[in-house]
């Protein structure tokens, strides 16, 4: 059942749960996600990032989803992840996805609320939902978090100001929270969440959540959080598991697929293991 951002979120909101989102970029990672989500029977959000385009045309994933997805009761959305190129934004509502995310947080507050507005009314035009991101995590570009940097978290004024004048569908903050690999364990600033949590009047969404406790992850659900960001423990697993495999079959007649199966076989697990997280919490 293929569903925008705002009706799947809706769901969490109605449980008091978090949806997962996981990213993906080829078949394994697709199918790994999509067992995933069948296995455990969870509302799923597929999320593809704008980077990955130049890998893999975003057209072409979306046709894999929408053929994975077939006639399926499961609550599932198609996300566009990271997106600051309009182009791509009219490229992936073209080509169906239902969700994007639009990421102007290293603008001004005032700049990054006028991009996001413009971008709402492209999206709900087209029946898909906006996600805005507020306050700085670090680059995508797998280097080490440094979590921590009060200085660069999401404020609650902000966060009000650009719920209320941008009419996005979820916003993503930074309350200690970064991409990639964490340095040292992370700390999230809840206090803070529970007052933008009671400041907006829509979704908060967590991104860089490879690496937090599950302890903090619970605490972020109770405080509000509806959406939860899972890429860099499921793309590590596959290639530490791509690693291993080849280590122990070293045989010229190895066969490329067994590579990739067994890598997307621990994925699934991964995936798995976020997603009744995130519906016992």
């Amino acid at each position: 059942m293929l569903m925008n951002l705002r009706e799947i979120l809706q769901l969490a909101e109605d449980k008091k749960m978090a949806i997962g989102s996981f990213n993906v970029y080829n078949v394994e990672s697709l199918q790994a996600v999509m067992a995933a989500a069948y296995n455990t029977q969870s509302p799923t959000i597929v999320s593809f990032g704008e980077s990955y385009d130049k890998h893999m045309p975003l057209e072409a994933m979306a046709a894999m989803f929408k053929y994975y997805a077939g006639n399926s009761d499961l609550p599932l959305v198609l996300h566009l992840d990271h997106s600051k190129n309009k182009e791509t934004i009219y490229r992936a509502l073209k080509a169906g996805f239902t969700s994007i995310m639009y990421d102007g947080s290293a603008k001004s507050l005032e700049d990054n609320i006028q991009e996001s507005r413009y971008v709402a009314e492209i999206v709900h035009g087209m029946g898909a939902s906006l996600e805005g991101e507020l306050g700085y995590m670090n680059p995508e570009d797998g280097t080490p978090a440094n979590p921590g940097e009060q200085g660069s978290f999401t404020t609650v004024y902000d966060a009000r100001e650009y719920s209320q004048k941008t009419g996005a569908d979820a916003l993503a903050i930074a309350i200690g929270n970064a991409h990639g690999i964490y340095k040292g364990e992370p700390k999230l600033d809840l206090d803070r969440l529970d007052e933008i949590n009671k400041a907006v009047e829509i979704p908060l969404v967590l991104h860089g959540s490879s690496g937090i406790p599950e302890n903090l992850l619970r605490q972020a659900i109770e405080l509000g959080i509806r959406k939860i960001n899972i890429n860099t423990e499921v793309s590590t697993t596959g290639v530490k598991t791509a690693r291993e495999f080849l280590a122990a079959h070293t045989e010229a007649n190895t066969r490329f697929e067994a590579v990739t199966k067994a890598a997307e076989k621990q994925m699934t697990k991964v995936v798995e293991s976020y997603m009744n997280l995130f519906k016992k919490a």
